[in-house]
């Protein structure tokens, strides 16, 4: 998943990265591999970015997703 977040470059500012990180370990550990981006964004709503838009650590968490493997 950080790798993930480094190709996609969710990483923004860095304040919120490792609760995107765990949190998007969690999303793909509760709902598989093939998570969709409506899934991740209702997911995501209880971590706040100030930086910018959300649309870098969606891709970085689907990313992610495929590349953990979990069914």
């Amino acid at each position: 998943m950080q790798q993930a977040f480094k190709d996609n470059h969710g990483l923004q500012c860095g304040f919120c990265t490792p609760g995107m990180v765990m949190s998007g370990i969690d999303i793909v550990n509760r709902n598989g591999s093939d998570v969709s981006e409506e899934t991740v964004r209702k997911e995501l709503e209880g971590n706040i970015c100030r930086c910018t838009g959300y649309h870098n650590i969606v891709k970085a968490i689907q990313a992610g997703a495929k590349n953990m493997g979990v069914e």
